[in-house]
C-alpha cells in the first residue's frame, strides 16, 4: 500500500476549517479509493491538541479519537529529533514532521504549507496538486 504524510495543517483543514474541509475530505476519498494509506504523527496528534485547547473538551477528544482511528499514527522517536536538526530547516517541527514522513516509507507530503517543507527530499503536495496526481 502507498503511504502518504499528512501535515498538521491539513487535519486542520478538514477537521475544524470549513472553507477546506471540501478539498481535504476529497483527497482522503480518492487518495483512499486510489491505494493511499495516510500517515500523521504522534507530533500532529499533539499539535491538533493544543491548537484546539479552547475547543469544549468532549468535542475535541472526539476528533482525536477519529483521528487515531482514521489514520497510521507513526511514532516520534529521539532519531527523529536528531535528524531534524540536521535538516537545517527553517521550522524544526516540520523537520521532525519530515524526519517521520522518511522512516513511515511515505511516498510524499500534503500540505497547504509547501515553502516550509522545501528541503524535503519527498514530493511535497497541496491538497489540490495532490488530487492531480492520482
Amino acid at each position: 500500500m502507498k503511504k502518504i504524510f499528512l501535515d498538521t495543517n491539513f487535519l486542520m483543514d478538514y477537521l475544524v476549517r470549513p472553507d477546506f474541509s471540501p478539498v481535504a475530505a476529497q483527497v482522503l476519498r480518492e487518495g483512499s479509493r486510489n491505494g493511499y494509506r495516510f500517515v500523521v504523527s504522534f507530533l500532529t496528534v499533539a499539535n491538533f491538541a493544543y491548537i484546539n485547547r479552547k475547543m469544549p473538551s468532549e468535542l475535541r477528544n472526539q476528533m482525536l479519537r477519529g483521528i487515531m482511528e482514521s489514520f497510521e499514527v507513526a511514532d516520534n522517536t529521539a532519531i527523529h529529533l536528531s535528524e531534524a536538526i540536521e535538516t537545517n530547516a527553517s521550522d524544526y517541527e516540520d523537520a521532525i514532521q519530515y524526519q517521520t514522513a522518511l522512516s513511515s516509507g511515505c511516498r510524499g507530503i500534503i500540505t497547504r504549507n509547501g515553502k516550509d517543507f522545501q528541503f524535503s527530499k519527498l514530493p511535497v503536495y497541496t491538497p489540490n496538486e495532490f488530487l492531480e496526481t492520482l
